[in-house]
């Protein structure tokens, strides 16, 4: 038990940005995914976003992400690569992945700043 509570805290330690729990509309933008059916984040951060997913990619695959922030009209656009992935038990979406944002034109990046800041300012009153 204290073996598992200490890689816990190991694992907590290793994020630099605090991440915002939300599920946010994320569109694949490759075309080899066809974009048959959105994919949800679990939570985003600063430097990367959690994914629910139909579809299986490989880790160390990039992809280009396209992520609808609700106060914006159009998506911010990312590249991210996965590093991790596990499967669940969710038949809509059985794949859950860890992406890192590896390149983010620098204007959706002042973007998904100012949503998670907002998410955390908001929460703190």
């Amino acid at each position: 038990m204290l073996k598992e509570r200490k890689r816990h805290l190991a694992v907590k330690e290793r994020r630099k940005h605090s991440r915002k729990s939300e599920s946010v509309k994320v569109a694949l933008c490759p075309s080899k995914y066809l974009l048959e059916k959105d994919l949800l984040s679990k939570d985003i951060s600063e430097d990367g976003i959690c994914l629910l997913s139909p579809y299986r990619i490989e880790i160390g695959e990039t992809i280009e992400l396209g992520i609808y922030l609700p106060e914006l009209r159009k998506p911010v656009i990312a590249k991210g690569k996965v590093l991790r992935r596990n499967e669940v038990n969710d038949e809509r979406y059985p794949f859950i992945m860890g992406i890192q944002f590896i390149d983010i034109p620098a204007e959706d990046y002042k973007q998904i700043l100012k949503h998670i800041r907002y998410y955390f300012l908001e929460n703190s009153r």
